[in-house]
């Protein structure tokens, strides 16, 4: 977020007149409190005091605490559309963007999984009605970028022409975000680990899931 940044329904102008510091403050303050208390379990208390403001100037920044937690949800969403604009400029070829994509996607984990946890949260039915606001924003950005390159890929020759870029994409998104979750959250490292044991890393992960899409898609 910056001073270009387009005015969001989750926050209030007041919000975006105050300082970038003050701001990554006061985001940062909230993701740490919802990725180790939970929605219901955090306090928008604590969290005006760990970032250094009143509660009720926090509720001059975001009506309702439902809007905080969509806020940082958001962040996600430019972090995963800036992640796929670099990928795609940089990476030409179909399988040169898979395996960018399954990097940056445990890299994302590794650099910030409060964030991570807190996507986790809110694919959950505890949190529907909230996902549910997003209006599938988040989705739809990924399921765009990842139907066009499975149907170039399959026009190309670079993968089989029967692959159906909407189911293509759909179970290519599921492979990189169940190697994300697996980095970030417990539950699902606990399942990588119940599965494949404790030698498997990163790269390991990576590789073993570049082989099986490989072995899929690529012509015989």
């Amino acid at each position: 977020m910056n001073e270009s940044s387009s005015p969001s329904p989750r926050w209030t102008p007041v919000f975006d007149r105050i300082s970038d510091e003050k701001r990554r403050r006061v985001l940062e303050s909230a993701k740490a409190a919802f990725a180790r208390d939970g929605f219901a379990g955090t306090n928008v208390n604590r969290v005006a005091a760990a970032a250094g403001i009143s509660v009720g100037a926090l509720y001059k920044y975001f009506r309702t605490k439902d809007d905080l937690f969509l806020a940082i949800i958001e962040e996600s969403h430019a972090l995963l559309e800036s992640t796929l604009n670099s990928i795609f400029a940089a990476e030409p070829s179909f399988f040169g963007r898979v395996e960018a994509l399954l990097r940056a996607a445990a890299r994302t984990s590794r650099d910030d999984p409060e964030l991570v946890r807190i996507y986790v949260a809110c694919t959950t039915e505890e949190l529907s009605g909230l996902a549910e606001r997003l209006s599938g924003s988040i989705e739809t950005v990924s399921a765009t970028r990842y139907r066009s390159m499975v149907a170039e890929a399959a026009a190309s020759g670079e993968i089989v022409p029967d692959a159906d870029p909407a189911m293509t994409a759909f179970f290519l998104d599921d492979i990189f975000l169940s190697v994300q979750f697996s980095c970030a959250s417990t539950y699902y490292r606990d399942r990588l680990r119940l599965f494949v044991g404790d030698a498997a890393d990163d790269d390991a992960v990576i590789a073993a899931a570049l082989l099986f899409i490989r072995r899929s898609l690529a012509p015989r």
